[in-house]
């Protein structure tokens, strides 16, 4: 089996395999809080034997007790962590598919379940290495709950993204296509937590284009203020989203699927949410939005209306008052996202705005509320920074800046883009929606 091995962020594809690993140079320490750029960790190049069913430690970390079922799963305590197990020694059998990550991909093989705590947010990494050539294949993924149909992403090798504080669990299950009958056997399994992204010039993760994993699952609305739908504050006569919108995909006969808030919504029936806690969805453009506001019964704010939520009665600047207040917004990242992740100024990455990991960089796209002081008279939070906002106006405007600028086009709730027709989205483009107050 190939021993595993750490992985550099971006630019070391292949090292998981072994053979190639020594291109990556050394691995990243990490930092008193358990970060690292890298996969793996515990100082260890070599997994050594794999043994039991997926609890022997071969690396760092911290594994408890557990038999790598969904009910009694192998809990890692701490991260990086490196872990071998042996899918030929799984306790059971149960998951046939994981949705909605990867519905159609046959996984009829044993699989081994771990349960992780995080303690911080970030992005979380988690690879896999099994023996070379094809008598082995098994698949990682990272899921948001205990159950195959909470999947949030799944590979082969390697899956990441972006999580909060809370218990993640990681399946790796045997697959079973192909024609022939599943190839369980040895594995390590690796993964670690980054939080920083200090280097403007070097992406902290690995996240390749297509790379858009389901975090927010379908949440549930709170009930709104009196006279407003659920999501919703009241202001004056009519009502506002608390939070900036999330999607989930209509089905036939109107039931509600998960949709990743970093993929364009191009080709969905998208319904707006209005969710604490959830990732907001980018990547959108005005006419999607307004499509997903009267999805949900609702319509995109005027002008009009958008100001006066963020600048409450006393129309004041920011959402919070007149005098500006550092770090109450989520609205100063230091590194632009593009040059971050592209790990470069030149000029073409202004044409690659749409990418799906550019909401997906730490200390990036927040959750929705998570910056509680950045709240309006009314009780909206985020309407400055986070994500642009697209309005009702029908040439096309945005408002309230995002986590990169909020004052090149005006300070806080002035700040106004009108450069862009109804049809336009990048990373940056979000939206809420309003409704009457009934």
């Amino acid at each position: 089996m190939a021993p595993f091995r750490t992985l550099r962020p971006r630019h070391c594809a292949l090292a998981l395999l072994g053979a190639l690993s020594a291109a990556c140079g050394p691995a990243a320490a990490p930092d008193e809080t358990g970060s690292t750029g890298a996969i793996g960790g515990g100082g260890s190049d070599a997994a050594g034997d794999a043994g039991g069913s997926g609890g022997e430690p071969a690396g760092g970390g911290g594994f408890g007790p557990g038999a790598g079922t969904w009910e009694d799963p192998i809990v890692i305590s701490a991260l990086p962590f490196e872990v071998a197990g042996d899918t030929a020694a799984a306790p059971g059998s149960e998951a046939d598919a994981y949705s909605p990550c990867a519905p159609d991909m046959p996984e009829g093989g044993g699989e081994i379940v771990y349960r992780v705590t995080v303690g911080a947010t970030g992005w979380i990494e988690v690879g896999l290495a099994e023996a070379p050539g094809d008598e082995v294949d098994v698949d990682v993924h990272l899921l948001g709950a205990p159950s195959p149909e909470s999947c949030w992403a799944r590979d082969d090798v390697r899956v990441g993204m972006p999580v909060a504080p809370g218990d993640y669990w990681i399946s790796v299950d045997t697959w079973s296509g192909g024609g022939g009958p599943p190839r369980p056997g040895p594995f390590v399994l690796g993964g670690a937590l980054v939080t920083t992204a200090d280097d403007c010039y070097s992406s902290p993760i690995y996240c390749e284009d297509g790379d858009a994993p389901y975090v927010n699952g379908v949440p549930l609305e709170a009930p709104g203020d009196p006279g407003c739908p659920a999501g919703m504050a009241l202001v004056e006569d009519f009502c506002i989203d608390r939070y900036e919108a999330v999607l989930a995909q209509v089905l036939p006969g109107d039931a509600l699927a998960p949709w990743s808030p970093f993929a364009h919504p191009e080709g969905a029936t998208g319904r707006a949410l209005s969710v604490a806690g959830a990732i907001p969805q980018g990547y959108v453009s005005q006419v999607q939005a307004q499509e997903a506001c009267l999805a949900a019964g609702k319509r995109l704010c005027t002008d009009a209306e958008w100001l006066r939520a963020c600048q409450g009665p006393d129309e004041t600047t920011y959402p919070y008052g007149d005098a500006k207040q550092p770090g109450a917004c989520n609205d100063a990242r230091a590194c632009h996202p593009a040059i971050q992740y592209f790990e470069t100024d030149e000029s073409w990455i202004w044409s690659e705005l749409d990418h799906p990991c550019l909401n997906q960089l730490p200390a990036g796209l927040a959750a929705a509320g998570a910056h509680a002081g950045c709240a309006s008279t009314e009780g909206a939070f985020d309407m400055m920074g986070n994500l642009h906002e697209w309005t009702a106006d029908p040439a096309g405007t945005f408002r309230g800046g995002f986590y990169v600028d909020t004052a090149i086009n005006g300070e806080g709730c002035l700040y106004a883009t009108s450069a862009h027709n109804v049809w336009h989205w990048d990373y940056s483009t979000g939206f809420r929606c309003c409704a009457d107050a009934g």
